[in-house]
């Protein structure tokens, strides 16, 4: 269901409906690791800035964190009431984003292992891209309802609602990133290419 390529090295990271992770080098065609303790699909993963843990997100409404060099959960996160589409880490490797089948958005503290922030009232479809700005200040979400959501994490004043909200003409953001200064925030949709969508606010 998707692909996470490593910061450093060349690893990468899948998620399968087979209700597991795996941990891949380009040049073997073998799994390093495989990652199992989901009960039902994992959609999502994304890689730590350290390259040494990933997460994942599933079917089964829950984040979990594994230990690359183990294979072990590290962490198992709880608070979704539906399935997690969409994961993000904040540059500084302290914070994690999950957006939901239900339009949520969840803000985990890594460290300390708990849901810190619920951003809501953004979206009425499902989460189906997360990302952080390079400095870690704001959040973007895009989502199943036509929409992208700005979110500002460094002051916490756009936690209870979007800092700024975007319509895309009717087309589900399926796919978004910040560019490493900050300026162009890049949507991908599900009926065209990439394409250029608003400066952000740093």
């Amino acid at each position: 269901w998707d692909v996470s390529f490593a910061p450093v090295g060349y690893y990468f990271a899948t998620a399968s409906n087979d209700r597991t992770a795996r941990l891949w080098c380009t040049h073997k065609p073998y799994p390093l690791r495989i990652f199992a303790g989901h009960r039902n699909d994992v959609e999502c993963v994304r890689f730590h800035p350290n390259s040494n843990v990933i997460a994942t997100g599933s079917q089964d409404e829950t984040v979990r964190l594994w230990d690359l060099q183990t294979g072990d959960a590290a962490r198992l996160f709880r608070g979704h009431k539906a399935s997690v589409r969409s994961l993000a880490m904040a540059p500084n490797g302290r914070l994690a984003a999950s957006g939901g089948e239900d339009g949520t958005i969840f803000l985990w503290d890594l460290p300390e292992g708990k849901k810190i922030a619920s951003l809501s009232g953004a979206h009425k479809g499902p989460v189906l891209s997360l990302d952080f700005s390079d400095d870690g200040g704001m959040l973007a979400s895009g989502s199943m309802d036509c929409s992208v959501a700005l979110w500002d994490i460094k002051t916490h004043q756009g936690l209870t609602k979007p800092i700024k909200s975007f319509p895309t003409k009717s087309i589900p953001v399926s796919f978004l990133r910040f560019t490493p200064r900050n300026l162009l925030l890049a949507s991908g949709v599900y009926r065209s290419t990439l394409q250029p969508a608003i400066p952000s606010q740093t």
